[in-house]
């Protein structure tokens, strides 16, 4: 079988033939895996850590573990969402020895995908998954996959068709074949599986289950072999501020700004910080049409609705000398108790600031390290950027706690 058709820009690999040879372009993407016979472990542009263990079934063993570079020229694959996933890293394994029953199905192996911090709705590109041996279209073996979700943390979570499976239906549970039958040859939707699955929920760890499904030709192959082709992508909220401030990108997890927050750039994987025209996002962390911050003594006070799951950090901008980006000396920083529901951030200026039109951005972020700029990757949280009013006095408004947003004067 011709696995470049499958793999897009992997070498071509013929039925019975074990080894895959890597592919030839290098993995100049800010995404990347190494990859074993027992372990994979993956880093996402944002900085979240994957680790994939795999644990093999009966006498299941690992014939190859290769990696899938980050290829930014990849092309796009009908089959996937966003159809440029292919330009993520990702690994790919062959399986081989599994105890294959003709006719029935055969379990192959677990994998287990934990992530270093909670993420929401992952993405799971599935390409070229599947397998035949033998040494000749006549005596052969075609092996249909079947990928079950088994478990997860803190909850298992379902799987959602985004994409393709041509041929195979996508439940909660399972993504398996309409209908097995004998063949001529293969493709996506013929033995193999192409596509994608959103991995519903906000999850820290899930372990899916390979199986194959045994359709013989005469006297069948010599070895049982399925591939197992895998590639994440995270969903991702972005600024929205002028270009001038520079993009900030977060991978969303479990605590965020305000009430919730959206994912943004869902048509396609980025292997770099992207942000989106200005005053275009859908914000909810603070209210008004420009919301109003007021001073007192050259003290700023602003009270902003969070939802924590885990301990972070809330970093805020203002720009108060409105030269079109956000200094040093204009953060102000603090720290966000686990299940807090707000966070006040307080900034002290050394000059009067001209009242009128400014930017501002806030940051929800998981470690301390990650306060220290506006703009880059953040492995979770969310980014809110908003065009505020500074004006002089005390402005009221509701609470925190009712998710809108209050800023008044400082004591001092």
């Amino acid at each position: 079988m011709a696995i470049r058709g499958l793999l897009a820009g992997l070498a071509v690999v013929l039925v019975g033939v074990p080894g895959l040879v890597p592919a030839a372009y290098a993995d100049v993407g800010p995404s990347s895996f190494t990859n074993a016979a027992a372990t994979a472990v993956g880093r996402t542009p944002s900085g979240v850590t994957v680790t994939v263990r795999k644990k093999m079934i009966g006498k299941t063993r690992v014939a190859s573990a290769e990696v899938l570079p980050a290829n930014p020229a990849a092309d796009d694959d009908e089959y996937l969402a966003p159809a440029n996933a292919k330009t993520a890293a990702g690994f790919i394994d062959l399986y081989e020895d599994f105890a294959a029953r003709p006719g029935g199905w055969s379990d192959v192996a677990t994998l287990t995908f934990t992530f270093s911090r909670p993420v929401r709705d992952p993405s799971l590109h599935v390409f070229g998954t599947g397998g035949s041996s033998g040494a000749s279209t006549a005596n052969r073996d075609d092996f249909w996959p079947a990928i079950d979700m088994v478990s997860g943390l803190p909850v298992k979570p379902a799987f959602a068709k985004t994409a393709g499976f041509p041929g195979y239906r996508v439940s909660a549970g399972t993504i398996e074949p309409e209908r097995v039958y004998s063949v001529r040859s293969t493709t996506c939707g013929v033995v193999y599986t192409c596509g994608t699955v959103k991995v519903a929920g906000t999850v820290t760890e899930f372990t899916i289950k390979l199986r194959a499904r045994d359709v013989r030709y005469g006297a069948g192959g010599t070895n049982p072999q399925v591939w197992g082709s895998f590639k994440l992508s995270l969903t991702e909220d972005v600024s929205d501020a002028p270009v001038s401030y520079g993009a900030a990108a977060h991978a969303i997890g479990d605590s965020f700004l305000g009430r919730s927050v959206s994912a943004d750039h869902g048509a396609a994987v980025g292997t770099r910080v992207r942000g989106l025209p200005a005053g275009t996002d859908d914000d909810d962390a603070v209210t008004g049409s420009p919301a109003r911050v007021a001073s007192c003594d050259l003290t700023y006070s602003l009270v902003v609705p969070v939802r924590s799951q885990s301990p972070a950090y809330v970093a805020g901008w203002i720009d108060f000398n409105h030269n079109g980006r956000f200094d040093a000396d204009e953060r102000a920083v603090t720290r966000v108790a686990d299940g807090a529901l707000a966070a006040t951030l307080k900034w002290t200026v050394t000059q009067t600031p001209r009242t009128g039109p400014a930017w501002m951005r806030l940051r929800l972020v998981t470690s301390a390290g990650a306060t220290a700029s506006p703009t880059g990757w953040a492995d979770g949280g969310e980014v809110e950027d908003h065009q505020i009013e500074l004006v002089e006095g005390t402005v009221g408004a509701d609470t925190a706690e009712s998710g809108a947003w209050r800023a008044e004067a400082a004591t001092n």
